[in-house]
C-alpha cells in the first residue's frame, strides 16, 4: 500500500507563476528524499484556477520526514503569502490490481 498526499492551492492574483514555480521545486525536492515514489504536478480545468500536486511515498513516515524538512518549511511558507485558500489532502492508496476492498476492510 501507498501513502498519498495531495495539495491544491488558489493563487491569489498574480501571484500563479510564483506559486507554480515552488510547486516545481517542491516536487523536484520530494523526488530525491527517500521513500519517494512518484509525484503529478497539477493544474485545475475550472473556471478558478488551483495549482497542485500528488506524491505517493511508501510510507505516511517518509512523507512526514520529507514535509518536515528545513526546505519543505520554508517553501510553504513562501506559499501562505501567495494564496487564497489550500486543500491539503491524505489517503492511503492501492495500486490499480490490488482490491479497494481490501483497503477499506484494514481501516
Amino acid at each position: 500500500m501507498l501513502y498519498v498526499r495531495i495539495s491544491l492551492i488558489t493563487p491569489k492574483p498574480k501571484c500563479e507563476q510564483q506559486v507554480a514555480a515552488i510547486v516545481d521545486d517542491l516536487i523536484s525536492y520530494y523526488a530525491k528524499q527517500p521513500g519517494y515514489v512518484s509525484g503529478f504536478k497539477l493544474r485545475s480545468t475550472a473556471d478558478r484556477l488551483q495549482l497542485g500536486r500528488v506524491t505517493a511515498w511508501r510510507s505516511n513516515e517518509d512523507a512526514d520526514a520529507a514535509a518536515q524538512s528545513a526546505h519543505v518549511l520554508a517553501r510553504r511558507s513562501e506559499l501562505l503569502l501567495l494564496m487564497e485558500d489550500e486543500y491539503d489532502g491524505t489517503y492511503d492508496a492501492a495500486e490499480a490490481a490490488e482490491s479497494l476492498a481490501a483497503l477499506v476492510q484494514e481501516s
